[in-house]
């Protein structure tokens, strides 16, 4: 590619004409048709593997979700400010002592004692719908199941996961971009700070077996004392970040399976493979399509001269369909041996660090659903969120039969 290349040159998405086939794995190579770069109106869109992944490391790319909250109309300074404070959004020195306090507390072996709870939510929820023999899985199956988990994690009553849903979904609504939802982005931003900040003072004087015990002791380890804001930092990221996303992941994994009962059987057949499926699902299919980054500077990439201030789309979806990293990328197998880790929840700076969380939750589910449900089938139509930064389905109606 000449080093003379500029975003005029490059070939445009139809966004509007392309939403409304289907989720955007589904149509974003036949929009791409294999170019290393698109224009997504006015953003550069950074289709093959190794580019996604150097953007990812790269720190003059921003964020992109920080630029945009700060863009729209008629939106409280001081709201920006601490949206901004989120590890979603946080840049620079801060993000790095956040994600250094958080990583410890978010090891594997810390949500082991967690995993009775996740199977215990999840059996229940079978347990409702098991001799319908149908549901629709989004609100029977997937909907609850992050958000229960939530509060065991946090050590709260799960009586409290109607709070948390609803302020989880008012803040990730504000992704979308739409100034409307910034009212009740703001709201729930006051409730859940609030309820977070007498969680933390709670668990200061009387610790427990939760992940903000985890991160008050992670903080003292150190050396150092973790302020209210830290913690509630953190653990709103998690919330925010971790219950639309993984309730999508584990609705479009059920899709994947439903369309697809010779791997369901699989599954059935070689629980061990639940791990690698999960990686599959979010290689295959991730709910985080797309991650939006913003030059800090004139920045030269792969021949394509990017200008500062230029928003730029890294898109994950494309990237896990690489055939130089994935071969035969359009085959969903579960069985696959990943030679490179998929950028399902990003890569280097700005890796999730609710990941292990996901990982987990999505795990359990699979191991009691393929264990209880012994066949899988759609029953009627899927229908889809339009994509934003995230997608999966709105409804998902299946049919089974019980194991």
């Amino acid at each position: 590619m000449s080093s003379s290349m500029c975003m005029a040159d490059l070939h445009s998405i139809d966004k509007e004409a392309a939403v409304s086939t289907g989720p955007a794995w589904q149509w974003l190579p036949e929009q791409t048709r294999g170019h290393r770069f698109v224009r997504w109106q006015s953003s550069v869109v950074v289709t093959k593997y190794a580019d996604c992944r150097s953007v990812l490391s790269d720190r003059r790319f921003g964020n992109g979700l920080r630029a945009e909250l700060g863009a729209m109309p008629d939106i409280d300074p001081r709201f920006v400010e601490r949206r901004r404070s989120s590890m979603l959004l946080e840049e620079g020195e801060r993000h790095t002592r956040l994600r250094r306090l958080a990583i410890p507390a978010l090891r594997p072996r810390n949500f082991e004692r967690f995993r009775p709870a996740m199977s215990q939510v999840v059996n229940e929820l079978v347990d409702r719908v098991v001799d319908q023999g149908r549901c629709d899985a989004v609100v029977d199956l997937c909907s609850p199941v992050p958000i229960s988990v939530i509060c065991w994690v946090l050590g709260v009553p799960r009586e409290e996961a109607e709070f948390f849903a609803e302020v989880a979904e008012a803040s990730t609504a504000l992704f979308s971009g739409d100034a409307s939802t910034v009212p009740a982005a703001m709201a729930a931003t006051e409730k859940i700070d609030s309820y977070i900040e007498d969680l933390i003072e709670r668990r200061r004087g009387h610790p427990g077996m939760d992940l903000i015990t985890d991160l008050i002791a992670a903080a003292e380890a150190e050396g150092g004392k973790v302020t209210s804001t830290d913690v509630m930092t953190i653990i709103t990221s998690l919330i925010v970040g971790g219950t639309d996303t993984t309730r999508n992941q584990l609705a479009i994994a059920l899709h994947c399976f439903a369309e697809r009962p010779e791997s369901w059987e699989l599954l059935r057949r070689q629980p061990e493979l639940v791990p690698n499926a999960v990686e599959e699902v979010v290689r295959y299919a991730p709910t985080a399509y797309a991650m939006k980054r913003i030059t800090d500077e004139d920045v030269e990439l792969g021949g394509l001269l990017v200008p500062r201030g230029t928003s730029v789309i890294v898109m994950s979806a494309l990237a896990n369909r690489d055939d130089s990293v994935f071969p035969d990328p359009e085959r969903f197998d579960i069985e696959r041996e990943f030679r490179l880790p998929h950028l399902g929840f990003g890569w280097g700076l700005r890796s999730c660090v609710g990941s292990v969380l996901a990982r987990a939750e999505l795990s359990g589910a699979l191991t009691i659903l393929s264990r209880r449900l012994a066949s899988l089938a759609l029953d009627g139509e899927t229908r889809w969120s339009r994509p934003d930064t995230i997608q999966g389905p709105v409804t998902l109606p299946l049919r089974f039969e019980a194991a």
